[in-house]
């Protein structure tokens, strides 16, 4: 099954984004402080961190070796009869993790560690998982083991045995290969990931490519499109298995689709999208110019088969061509591009205007024909049309002068309540790049009681940028509505440290008789504010001892960022910061990631979370932010 009709109608919403031609993947106006969860098989970006079932049972020691003793840490018999004579799963945790520290003389406990791959708690089987890996070679005949264990019931034991197959073989036969084949289509990002990172350990991508070919060919578009997903966030990392992809006739369209979602990363590749861009079928020919595009000016050499196609007679592939021209500033297009900017077709005409532009940004002619064009767009009765143009406008803003581009604002504005999703989606997000210049179309937002609350969430979303609106944010702190109030808050917090105005009244919002919502954003807002916040350390101390266990999180986590080198704080803060690269809330991983890497050694019983972070988590910001803190965490080890 190929998806051309919805290709066509993605060219136009997406316009200037590489990967929405081929996910209908929607960024909502205002950026999210949490991640929400998704039904099983959702596109990644929309997929939550953990299941609540995996992760939630098991608080990690203040220090791997407590319990042995420094000498104990390198006593692999030792360790054996720590784990022998655990009682609960946190010591069994502790035992195996010790177990894995050591490295390949640890592989003398491998049969233990099979045994518990089939223990009933789920933190018990992947933290077994991970130790046969972090083992090596020196414990590949755990594989078979491992390979059944692709297939639990919980995503985060799948994933770790996925990673862990690619640790213990040098090399592989179909036993190994063909498992981590079909757990590059599973329903969890998480498990696809590491069966890709495997995959690229074991084997070649050129003995890969058939293999992976026939599964792509052979299943159904909604399996593969969360997979591309994946690869499409792994970048570089995936590349090699795209290059021998496009050599299969079964395999290519899907691989131009991954490359487009890829971007610069992918421009290994353009020489064999450029050859699919000229001989392969209409479709495969339009993914690929779309591919094209999203790799930029590196697919420069892909010019000459894009003009041709724009002189051709295909009209969806014409669409695709000036587009990808466009992305790839090609001078060379000048006299077809202007010719086809005279189309009978207004929105063709818009799109090769457009790319005109993007070639020559310092060309006022040029700018203002293509803009005329598009706003014209912003009337049109077609969504698809309407949502193109918004993006195309939004490319173009930096070559816009400031009345033209404070005149759009007011035009997205209006745009906000559009009944079709995608116009509404672009329209905020066209406001947040517009950073100042949208200042009064935002003010008119927060001025209406109906849009206010959308009026904050851009203002969120615009970071920094929001500077301007300190004064307003810090008012609405103490507006009657705890959601409106919370998200200023949450505004305040995305402006940092200029946002220091706030400080008085936000530390007054630790009082007990805040809302709690309000009072854990507030905290939040101190905590990013950072240093200048220090007039609240010793209120956040104190919430720091709450039984309520978000708020003594959030308060530790705060403090450390208003004063992170302060020692004494570390021995509360790392087993929260710890529960806390388990939450549900991509926001809250992160900070939590971040704040253990500022820790550094003394966080070093982290690093098993840390590492499951960086091979896990769907969010790539969260596994970079696990990365350097590992970095840091690991120093001296």
């Amino acid at each position: 099954m190929r998806l051309m009709p919805f290709f066509f109608a993605a060219l136009a919403v997406a316009f200037c984004l590489p990967a929405g031609c081929t996910a209908q993947r929607k960024e909502p106006p205002a950026a999210s402080h949490s991640t929400a969860p998704a039904p099983k098989g959702a596109p990644e970006n929309s997929v939550p961190a953990h299941d609540s079932a995996t992760l939630d049972s098991v608080e990690l020691p203040a220090a791997a070796s407590s319990a042995a003793g420094a000498d104990a840490a390198n006593d692999v018999a030792a360790l054996r009869r720590q784990l022998a004579d655990a009682t609960d799963v946190a010591a069994q945790v502790q035992a195996i993790d010790a177990l894995a520290s050591v490295g390949k003389r640890g592989a003398a406990a491998a049969d233990d560690l099979v045994a518990l791959t089939t223990a009933s708690d789920a933190d018990v089987r992947w933290h077994a998982a991970r130790a046969l890996g972090m083992f090596g070679s020196a414990a590949s005949s755990a594989s078979p083991t491992l390979v059944k264990l692709l297939g639990d019931a919980e995503p985060v034991v799948a994933a770790q045995a996925a990673h862990a197959l690619g640790l213990v073989n040098k090399s592989a036969g179909d036993s190994i290969v063909e498992p981590l084949i079909e757990a590059t289509l599973h329903a969890d990002p998480r498990v696809r990931r590491a069966a890709v990172k495997s995959l690229r350990r074991v084997s070649t991508p050129e003995r890969l490519a058939p293999l992976v070919a026939r599964h792509l060919s052979d299943a159904d578009p909604s399996v593969v499109l969360p997979a591309l997903h994946t690869l499409a966030d792994m970048r570089d990392e995936s590349v090699p298995l795209l290059l021998a992809a496009l050599d299969e006739p079964k395999a290519r369209y899907w691989a131009a689709v991954a490359a487009a979602e890829i971007g610069p990363d992918a421009a290994p590749a353009v020489g064999k999208l450029t050859t699919l861009a000229a001989d392969g079928e209409l479709d495969e020919r339009m993914q690929a110019m779309f591919a094209l595009a999203a790799i930029g000016e590196p697919a420069a050499a892909a010019a000459p088969t894009l003009i041709e196609a724009l002189s051709g007679n295909e009209e969806m592939l014409k669409f695709a061509a000036a587009f990808a021209l466009g992305k790839l500033r090609a001078a060379a297009a000048d006299a077809p591009l202007t010719a086809t900017a005279g189309d009978d077709d207004p929105f063709l005409a818009a799109v090769a205007s457009w790319a005109l532009a993007r070639i020559h940004p310092d060309d006022p002619a040029r700018v203002t024909a293509a803009a005329e064009k598009l706003q014209a767009g912003l009337q049109h009765t077609d969504a698809t049309v309407k949502a193109g143009s918004i993006n195309g406008l939004s490319d173009l803003a930096g070559s816009l002068d400031t009345e033209t581009r404070q005149a759009l604002a007011t035009a997205y504005a209006t745009l906000l309540d559009d009944p079709d999703p995608a116009v509404a989606v672009a329209a905020g997000g066209a406001l947040v790049r517009l950073g100042p210049d949208a200042a009064t179309a935002i003010r008119g937002e927060l001025a209406d009681m109906a849009t206010r609350m959308r009026g904050m969430e851009l203002l969120a979303a615009q970071g920094a940028a929001a500077k301007p609106f300190v004064a307003e944010m810090t008012a609405a702190l103490t507006d009657e509505d705890a959601a409106f109030a919370s998200e200023a808050a949450v505004a305040l917090a995305a402006v940092g440290a200029d946002a220091a105005p706030a400080v008085p009244t936000l530390v007054k919002l630790l009082a007990a008789a805040t809302p709690a919502p309000v009072r854990y954003t507030a905290m939040y807002a101190l905590g990013r504010i950072g240093g200048p916040a220090k007039p609240a350390l010793a209120r956040l101390l104190d919430l720091s001892q709450s039984n309520d266990e978000l708020e003594s999180t959030v308060a530790i986590w705060a403090a450390l960022k208003i004063e992170p080198g302060d020692k004494e704080l570390f021995e509360t803060a790392i087993p929260r910061l710890q529960k806390a690269l388990r939450a549900e809330s991509e926001l809250a991983r992160l900070e939590a990631a971040v704040s253990l890497g500022d820790i550094g050694p003394a966080a070093a019983a982290s690093i098993p979370m840390l590492e499951l972070l960086l091979e896990d988590d769907p969010s790539r910001s969260v596994r970079e932010a696990a990365a350097a803190a590992l970095e840091k965490v690991s120093a001296g080890q």
